[in-house]
């Protein structure tokens, strides 16, 4: 079996994740483009997509970070409790290996006895680190340096830059999706008057109401998918820097594979953070299959293809030792 390079799948990865949110970028602008196109309307829908976008970016950039932390009721950790001391100095020694300063400030999640941890913060100025109660009780110092590490090089990557940025596109597209339906129902209800002129001016602004909507679904499920399959590709380039970092690609190894074999779900997290955690924390059983739809739907890569790289297995001999 040929050696696993963490650097060159960490350039794969660089390379793939700027084309898919390059793509993503020009559906955007695109969308707007047809719709002014075809209806005429010169350059306004465009404008105003870019502005709700604009509106968008600017909420997740200013009070992102807050609005996460207090979603999964996470608080900063307490430096006189010995197992938040130690994960003080795990993320100080991965600072040290990794070059990043400022240092990201440290949050856990109390009571929350799944495994598990995110990162959220666009610049290491802003950054956090959160962990659960169940990662501090259930993991050795060897495996949590692992998932810290995996952690830091989301923030090192400014992945967390990247992903807002496309959450904000599509949030900004649900929007408008929202308000052309609303529209074109309020318009249908109120009716279009007593002449024939405006019932048909009505008639066509239902129309153009409901196309603008179905174009943003369109657009929705389509961005839906390329966040999604940014968030596979960063997670496969977040463990290969990890290894890097660390040296030991086992520790992250054996901490995916408590995960794996952990059911329980993280009780506060949703779906629109679940692609931050380093594992899903739904426990969905999409992001553990392969296939099409497995790929439409999933956030995070198989964690057995995930182990295997890091081991330089083969994905089918680490999900067989798994389902023993």
């Amino acid at each position: 079996m040929s050696v696993f390079s963490f650097w060159e799948e960490q350039r794969k990865n660089v390379t793939r994740s700027y084309l898919l949110i390059f793509f993503f970028v020009i559906l955007m602008g695109g969308f707007g483009f047809l719709i002014d196109y075809f209806f005429e309307t010169g350059p306004w829908f465009t404008v105003v997509f870019l502005g709700v976008a604009l509106i968008q970016v600017l909420v997740g950039v200013l009070s992102g970070p807050s609005l996460v932390l207090s979603s999964v009721g996470a608080r900063p950790i307490n430096p006189l409790d010995p197992e938040h001391k130690q994960l003080e100095n795990i993320i100080n020694e991965m600072g040290i290996a990794s070059g990043l300063k400022p240092l990201p400030k440290i949050y856990y999640i109390p009571g929350e006895k799944s495994i598990n941890a995110f990162a959220t913060g666009l610049k290491s100025e802003n950054a956090y680190i959160c962990v659960t109660e169940g990662l501090l009780e259930a993991l050795n110092r060897e495996e949590t340096q692992g998932v810290i590490a995996h952690e830091l090089s989301h923030i090192y990557n400014k992945d967390m830059l990247y992903m807002t940025l496309l959450s904000a596109i599509l949030g900004a597209v649900v929007i408008i999706q929202v308000m052309a339906f609303r529209g074109a129902w309020l318009v249908a209800r109120t009716g279009g008057g007593r002449s024939r002129r405006d019932s048909s001016g009505c008639a066509y602004a239902i129309v153009f109401l409901i196309v603008v909507g179905l174009l943003a679904t369109i657009f929705a499920f389509l961005g839906r998918i390329l966040l999604f399959a940014v968030s596979r590709q960063r997670e496969y380039l977040a463990d290969a820097k990890a290894a890097e970092f660390t040296r030991n690609p086992q520790g992250l190894a054996s901490a995916l594979r408590k995960i794996a074999l952990t059911a329980g779900k993280v009780q506060n997290a949703s779906i629109a953070t679940a692609h931050l955690f380093i594992s899903d924390p739904l426990k969905r059983k999409v992001n553990e299959k392969e296939g099409f739809f497995a790929n439409l739907f999933s956030t995070h890569p198989p964690i057995y293809k995930r182990i295997a790289r890091l081991e330089g297995k083969s994905p089918e001999q680490v999900l067989m030792e798994l389902e023993q």
